[in-house]
């Protein structure tokens, strides 16, 4: 069986040129389809003198069979590092299909594809990966264009690595290489998500990166200069040490992070890859706040049990039980509330200038802001421990 290197632009075009025989194998037992068994970037050189990274599908001749309907949930694009999950609703997939090989559930052909969907049965929650062929009929009810979109069956093939009028279709970037670009976006300019209302951050790196590697049209001229300008008063520097590391760093990260959920699993899988499509720019950039938020909780995090060491080692128990003891509070703080039958229970923590512990357990509220204006006088219940912090409890205060 021959295998033909095909232009990703032209995929379409060879859909276009066999639908005649598409139209033929629409019932059960059809085996005309295609089958996408691999693919290869190549540097192109466009009209214009620049350059690009363009993709290339293999593709072979095999058969498949078809039969009959359910939801449609998502689509799974395949690579070497991982599946990515594009769903068309807020339904989670299964965990099994972030790693499960392209083949389809349902005719149980095992053949190589590039995408594959998914469907779930609306009555009994069962999810099927199916391939092009088949999801027509597990979609009962989609719009014409939507099974156009997603189904289809191949016998000929197209030869050629030339564009055909479309260009020469998606563009790729290397991961690491934009990563450290969009970083140097992020430290400079801050993260704007995608909610449709001015530029986001994957339009700003993707217009940067634009200017860097061959301008813009000469139409967006003014845009472009507007561009430079905010570059220059930034220093823009895509190569700088810091989001290098930030890049580096993120990658790390994601790297052994659990795949907790679809939106970790497809930044995972986007960010192992060493090419990005241009349609992922977007997830592949979002791993940058969601690190930064992550180094925020641990920093967070280690300064509180740095705060509880250093605790556990000034703090000491104050007076013997039944003594009255006085002292300034510099810290107020609310551990916890709860509603009883008699009103609000507090327990509030206190810190003196020794930073010694104490807490109280009151009716009584107090303003945490009063700390450091206020005295506290009350008689020593109990000398306790907690996480190694000496704490002394106190009961029947008087707050001035």
């Amino acid at each position: 069986m021959n295998t033909y290197p095909i232009l990703e632009a032209n995929m379409e075009r060879l859909q276009k040129k066999i639908t005649r025989i598409q139209n033929k194998c629409r019932k059960y037992g059809c085996d005309f389809h295609y089958a996408e068994v691999g693919e290869e970037f190549r540097t192109v050189e466009l009209e214009d003198g620049t350059k690009t990274t363009a993709r290339f599908i293999l593709v072979e001749a095999e058969g498949i069979a078809v039969i009959n309907g359910w939801k449609f949930i998502a689509s799974v694009e395949h690579t070497d590092k991982g599946n990515i999950i594009n769903a068309c609703c807020d339904i989670e997939v299964p965990e099994r299909y972030y790693t499960t090989a392209p083949i389809c559930e349902h005719c149980n052909s095992k053949r190589v594809r590039k995408n594959t969907f998914i469907v779930m049965n609306t009555e009994t929650g069962e999810f099927k990966q199916v391939g092009h062929s088949c999801l027509n009929d597990f979609t009962h009810g989609m719009s014409a264009e939507g099974v156009a979109q997603y189904t289809s069956l191949f016998d000929e093939l197209i030869q050629g690595e030339e564009p055909s009028g479309c260009g020469w279709g998606e563009k790729y970037y290397d991961t690491k290489e934009l990563l450290t670009f969009a970083a140097e976006v992020v430290i400079k300019f801050g993260y704007i998500k995608a909610d449709g209302y001015g530029r986001c951050t994957r339009e700003q790196v993707m217009d940067y990166w634009n200017i860097l590697h061959g301008g813009m049209p000469s139409m967006l001229k003014d845009y472009e200069n507007q561009c430079k300008e905010e570059m220059e008063k930034v220093c823009f520097n895509p190569d700088s040490e810091q989001a290098k590391k930030l890049a580096e760093d993120a990658l790390e990260w994601i790297a052994v992070q659990d795949e907790s959920n679809n939106y970790i699993h497809n930044v995972k899988t986007v960010c192992s890859l060493n090419y990005v499509k241009a349609g992922n720019v977007g997830i592949m950039i979002s791993i940058l706040p969601t690190f930064n938020k992550e180094l925020e909780r641990l920093t967070k995090k280690e300064l509180m049990l740095q705060k509880m060491k250093e605790e556990a080692e000034l703090s000491k128990h104050i007076g013997s039980v039944g003594e009255r003891i006085e002292f300034v509070p510099v810290e107020i703080k609310c551990l916890t509330s709860w509603e009883t039958e008699y009103g609000i229970t507090f327990i509030y923590k206190f810190t003196d200038a020794e930073s010694n512990v104490y807490t109280w357990k009151t009716s009584k509220w107090i303003d945490e802001e009063q700390a450091g204006k206020i005295t506290v006088k009350g008689t020593v219940k109990e000398h306790k421990e907690y996480k190694g912090v000496k704490q002394t409890e106190i009961t029947r205060c008087k707050v001035a």
